[in-house]
């Protein structure tokens, strides 16, 4: 099992600007560089300051000119936003102004409210994700690829430049056992994100996974990956009390999720959700607590058959917290796990 960040670029109030947010998130992005992260990965949100991130691409390029070592991914591309002509094209532009150093995370989507707000729904949200990875998969390799389908059409045409890295690495974050079985079929590694619940779910969507590579049999075995609110502090107690962060960070998520958010100004209100968890069951459920309490979590993830473990460690706390908690995973956490990286 190796090590991933998430840089998610939270903006939750007019209290910090969007210079001050990209700034620490390029902080995060070096320290995970000389810690010896593999990877670092950000999201693509629209239309709210929750995720202020429209351009996870345009991210990991800067990130890139920064570092020397760690890769930079995207988590995830939002297909169904893309013509998949012009996407082919930037990730090969990507890709060579990365020295290579790209991965590339895609899906349907998450949010309901940017859905409405797109004009997209899950159907088209599905069709566009397979339909379009078809395509940039088709003009990655092929010159004057060729394709007809429902949401793209178009005569011979070759995708310049070309990215350094043939194949690049693709992921597909997935839930569904259809959309599981379509990205192992395809040959693409598989992104989790279980959210805010229990060790259990993380359990149930491995062994469904196997399942389904014993039942299509790809060529080569996906890589796993799982992304987890993460904090490590010097005690439980101080994790805990992280733990009212990540719960204000659920209800802002969980209302964009469900499209019942009150968004104004681009900020969404941090307003309770029903079946929101507790600090309590938060340090339970997460990869939260002291250095010793999440190498022993951690090893649940390494033992289950995590193969890269993403921590989402800058979820709305103070910067100054949060680069604490990263220095803590790599120098008390991450050394544990070295020799099966």
């Amino acid at each position: 099992m190796d090590f991933g960040l998430f840089v998610a670029c939270h903006r939750m109030d007019e209290s910090s600007s969007t210079q001050e947010v990209y700034d620490q998130a390029l902080e995060v992005v070096q320290l995970a560089d000389e810690a010896g992260f593999r990877v670092v990965w950000f999201p693509e949100h629209h239309l709210i300051h929750y995720i202020s991130c429209p351009s996870p691409l345009m991210f990991a390029v800067k990130a890139a000119a920064l570092t020397r070592r760690v890769r930079v991914g995207t988590a995830i591309l939002v297909m169904p936003y893309y013509n998949p002509l012009r996407l082919a094209g930037e990730l090969g532009m990507a890709d060579v102004l990365t020295d290579g150093r790209l991965e590339v995370g895609v899906g349907r989507g998450a949010f309901e409210y940017e859905f409405r707000c797109f004009g997209v729904n899950e159907t088209i949200a599905a069709e566009r994700l397979r339909e379009g990875m078809e395509i940039v998969d088709g003009l990655l390799t092929q010159d004057d690829f060729s394709y007809r389908g429902k949401t793209c059409s178009f005569g011979p045409a070759t995708s310049v430049p070309r990215p350094l890295q043939q194949p690049l690495p693709f992921w597909v974050a997935a839930r569904s056992p259809d959309t599981i079985r379509w990205a192992i079929s395809r040959g693409y590694n598989l992104l989790s994100t279980p959210w805010r619940e229990p060790f259990t779910r993380v359990r149930t969507l491995y062994e469904q996974v196997e399942a389904l590579v014993d039942e299509v049999k790809p060529a080569k075995r996906p890589r796993f990956a799982v992304s987890r609110m993460t904090f490590v502090g010097d005690t439980d107690g101080e994790a805990l009390d992280a733990m009212k962060a990540i719960q204000v960070n659920h209800r802002l998520f969980t209302r964009l999720f469900r499209d019942q958010a009150t968004v104004k100004g681009g900020f969404t209100l941090p307003e309770p959700v029903e079946d929101e968890f507790e600090p309590e069951q938060l340090l339970a459920n997460l990869v939260a607590g002291s250095p010793e309490t999440c190498v022993e979590k951690l090893r649940m993830y390494e033992r289950l058959g995590v193969d890269h473990f993403i921590a989402y460690a800058a979820f709305g706390t103070d910067h100054a917290r949060t680069m604490k908690s990263l220095r803590l995973f790599a120098e008390r956490v991450m050394p544990h796990f070295e020799a099966r990286r």
